[in-house]
């Protein structure tokens, strides 16, 4: 049953209400038109005993007179399926109708003074049907006789009436049940459209011809096929996530990979504890972008993170690995700006900025960081400089370079995402990222981190 389609289940469930319903409807109509039929019968068998009543006459003795021609033909053929009985108050036969001739009728019996009854002798369909009334009769003398008349009537008209009811009924309930039965489908096909429309539109989905659910649907699908766009929309955004974070990993390994590769190319002995701090940043670089990669929500929990040591580390690691360049990087950062967040975030956006102005960069980097107010919050935020003497980032192009996969120079090595993730970190913490032209000639990327609390 679980394996039934929803269309198979509703149509059964369907046919079997109509069957049912047309079933007890069918019983119902018989019933009422066999008590309908029997009352015709009672009040047919009433009006042929008034009429018998009508022609009898009671003479002073008591003896009763039927003339030979009797009101209903019936009454004077032999076997024709109507019979009259008069029963004196002994029980006894006194009289019967020609028709009677021949046919035992048992249970004969008188009724109450001016009363009457009617019913069948059996159980069955085809059992008689007998009509009593009883009577006292006055003769001219004053003298009184009771009698009762019985009519008895044959079922076999009775029963071929009802047969012929019945087959009436079935045929046109079979008709009205096709008929409702058709009408259900096509009930159901309207009904359960929205449904077709939505696994087509899914399949369509899955075979890579439309990217959502685009169709508009009635209230209780519509809940549904919102959710589906929401849940295929965070799919793809997970998968746009875990493949941006491979190359953000990719570039932020770059600047520690380039430096413990100059500490073993190097001729001088290896600095074991430098080595080792170097390592462990690119452990927590590994870690860090793992974490963004599990969550798409920022952590609401941070700490206070010193501005100054992080760009000093930074500072330390750029250095040696444009050591070759000759690049001065410096600046002044007072040692009581704080920056209020997670650690391996600043690390992240300082390290991008810094990279990319190195490599830009002719001879000269420059650096700074001061408070500034974040409004009703208790806390201050961080406003960081980062500028250069490159060839700096032309103003029509200053909203391109911010995205994934672009660079300014195909000539200039990189993979084109450190400003990307960048202006991502700062979005994550609601700031501004903007990017100037530097007082020393090239560019000047300004961000601005204002804590939410």
């Amino acid at each position: 049953m679980t394996k039934l389609s929803l269309r198979r289940r509703l149509l059964i469930a369907a046919a079997i209400i109509l069957v049912t319903f047309l079933g007890l409807a069918g019983v119902a109509l018989d019933r009422a038109f066999i008590s309908s039929a029997e009352v015709s019968l009672k009040n047919q068998l009433k009006t042929q005993t008034f009429a018998l009543l009508s022609v009898l006459e009671v003479e002073q003795d008591g003896a009763i007179i039927i003339p030979q021609q009797l009101p209903e033909a019936r009454l004077m053929v032999p076997n024709s399926g109507l019979y009259a009985f008069i029963i004196d108050p002994l029980n006894n036969v006194v009289w019967q109708s020609n028709s009677a001739i021949g046919v035992r009728q048992a249970g004969l019996q008188k009724e109450q003074l001016g009363s009457e009854s009617f019913g069948q002798d059996g159980n069955k369909l085809s059992s008689p049907f007998r009509y009593s009334f009883s009577i006292s009769w006055e003769t001219e003398s004053n003298l009184e006789y009771e009698f009762t008349l019985v009519m008895v009537e044959a079922s076999d008209h009775f029963v071929t009436f009802v047969a012929e009811h019945r087959q009436k009924i079935i045929l046109w309930l079979g008709l009205v049940g096709v008929f409702l039965l058709l009408l259900q489908m096509l009930a159901l096909n309207w009904g359960l459209s929205p449904l077709v429309k939505v696994s087509n539109e899914l399949d369509q989905i899955e075979h890579a011809r439309q990217d959502r659910i685009l169709g508009d649907y009635p209230d209780e699908i519509a809940q549904l096929s919102q959710r589906i766009n929401l849940f295929i929309a965070n799919e793809r955004r997970n998968i746009e996530r875990y493949r941006n974070t491979l190359g953000d990993l990719a570039h932020s390994l770059k600047t520690p990979l380039a430096v413990v590769k100059g500490l073993a190319e190097s001729n001088t002995t290896i600095d074991h504890d430098e080595l080792n701090r170097y390592t462990d940043r690119m452990s927590n670089i590994v870690e860090y972008q793992l974490k963004r990669a599990a969550s798409s929500r920022v952590s609401l929990v941070h700490g206070l993170v010193s501005v100054a040591e992080v760009i000093s580390r930074i500072d330390e690691s750029l250095k040696k690995v444009y050591a070759s360049k000759g690049i001065e990087v410096g600046g002044e950062v007072a040692e009581s700006i704080q920056f209020y967040g997670d650690q391996s975030d600043l690390y992240e956006l300082i390290g991008n900025i810094m990279d990319n102005a190195c490599k830009w960069a002719n001879k000269r980097v420059r650096y700074s960081a001061k408070s500034i107010k974040a409004g009703n919050s208790q806390l201050e935020g961080v406003e960081l400089m980062i500028e250069d003497d490159g060839p700096g980032i032309a103003g029509e192009v200053r909203d391109l370079v911010m995205k994934r996969g672009v660079r300014a120079d195909q000539q200039i090595e990189g993979y084109g995402i450190g400003l990307a993730v960048s202006r991502e970190i700062v979005d994550r913490y609601n700031g501004e990222f903007e990017i100037g032209q530097s007082s020393l000639g090239g560019a000047a990327i300004k961000i601005s981190l204002r804590p939410s609390m």
